[in-house]
């Protein structure tokens, strides 16, 4: 349309744009979480291996007596729990971080009469508990 020899574009184009360019964002929120829950999940499971391996140190160790070789495997797997721990620690902190920024995503879209709703998966919440 020209008004005084102006062009504007016209407001179903923006809107497409628009819209685009939020499933884009969407998308990538999308990728990162989910990269972040397989990164968390084998976390979980050799914190898991880990565990169980102390368990059977320690039984070993009550059974057998305590070595120097026994003493020092359970340091090392007591710490690799440690590191285990806080890794998956933050990688929660990091998907509810991005989940935010999925939920503002939305409030944006929703604030601006974009009428995007949630769409696709849900973004899931690693199961907590973990230590």
């Amino acid at each position: 349309m020209a008004l005084f020899g102006f062009r504007t574009r016209n407001p179903e184009r923006d809107a497409e744009t628009d819209r685009t360019r939020f499933q884009n964002i969407r998308r990538a929120i999308r990728a990162v979480v989910s990269e972040i829950e397989q990164e968390h999940s084998g976390f979980s499971r050799r914190y898991d291996q880990a565990a169980i391996d102390a368990a059977f140190s320690f039984e070993n160790m009550e059974n057998e007596g305590e070595t120097d070789e026994a003493s020092a495997h359970v340091d090392e797997v007591t710490q690799a729990l440690k590191r285990f721990s806080q890794r998956i620690k933050f990688l929660e902190k990091q998907i509810a971080f991005v989940q935010e920024m999925d939920e503002t995503l939305t409030k944006f879209e929703n604030a601006n009469g974009m009428g995007q709703t949630q769409s696709g998966r849900e973004i899931s919440t690693p199961r907590q508990g973990r230590p």
